[in-house]
């Protein structure tokens, strides 16, 4: 397999690593400061639909936004892990695997890093939860691709 570099892949590598940057500094902090983001982010939301829940759906709900976090975190590294792999070579069948395996095994050490920060948890779940993030983003980005090739080509046989 050759691989080509190009500024394309330079770009994708600078934002991917600059997003791994983002993940690992989100999960360096401790517990208490986490839970607050996750709180002022649930009160900016529940704010501007005018909505104040009762503590036990508040608390479900920053469950949601907590696990809906960690999924979009990872789906973004998944597409950006994507643009780096799919830039810098001719062939596409591997690149979704590989941008896949990359995010889950980044993941997997997000959640091994976790271990070592005060008052968070390193769990088998939240790996799961980062890694199916990965797999519909990936997943979204194959079908708006085929979505755009299927409307290109119908517009060239028109």
């Amino acid at each position: 397999m050759k691989i080509k570099f190009s500024l394309k892949s330079a770009v994708f590598t600078v934002l991917m690593l600059a997003w791994s940057v983002v993940i690992f500094l989100f999960s360096a902090q401790n517990g208490d400061d986490s839970s607050g983001v996750s709180g002022k982010m649930l009160a900016i939301i529940c704010e501007m639909m005018n909505y104040n829940p009762p503590p036990d759906v508040r608390s479900v709900l920053t469950l949601l936004l907590r696990k809906g976090a960690h999924m979009t975190e990872f789906g973004v590294l998944a597409l950006l892990w994507l643009g780096v792999f799919q830039s810098g070579s001719g062939r596409e069948g591997w690149t979704y695997r590989a941008a896949f395996g990359a995010s889950s095994f980044f993941a997997a050490t997000d959640e091994i890093h976790q271990l070592f920060v005060s008052d968070r948890a390193g769990r088998f779940t939240d790996w799961l939860i980062d890694s199916s993030g990965a797999i519909v983003f990936l997943l979204a980005g194959w079908l708006i691709i085929c979505l755009i090739g299927k409307i290109k080509s119908h517009r060239k046989g028109s």
